[in-house]
């Protein structure tokens, strides 16, 4: 832990807890779109608590906090379906391949997003 006493992996668990969500719905046999939806809910939620509660200390507004964080997954959902569905056959790339570049754009926007806009 760094002298300042904050955690500075959280974005490497984001990704873990949402890839490995994913991953362990691919292998039980569900479809990529249905296993992202359920990842996605099960990150947003853990991720909305702990931005606001830890990582951001927010006293924002909670209805309007709230709101656009939900946008904002619902964006990542779009976003990431229509990518696993597209890229594989553009340019023949696995569909995990995919789902980890979407992750790590959604994790740079996320974090100035939520930093600059949503607990602000």
């Amino acid at each position: 832990m760094p002298t300042d006493g904050k955690p500075k992996n959280g974005i490497v668990r984001q990704l873990f807890s949402y890839g490995g969500v994913f991953a362990v719905l691919q292998l039980a046999g569900l479809p990529f779109r249905l296993a992202n939806a359920v990842a996605v809910f099960c990150s947003g939620s853990f991720n909305y608590v702990m931005n606001r509660n830890v990582t951001f200390k927010s006293s924002s507004n909670y209805a309007r906090s709230i709101a656009m964080f939900v946008a904002m997954y619902c964006w990542n959902l779009l976003f990431s379906n229509l990518m696993m569905a597209w890229i594989p056959g553009l340019l023949g790339w696995p569909t995990t391949a995919v789902k980890i570049v979407t992750m790590g754009m959604q994790a740079v926007w996320g974090f100035l997003l939520c930093r600059y806009v949503i607990f602000k």
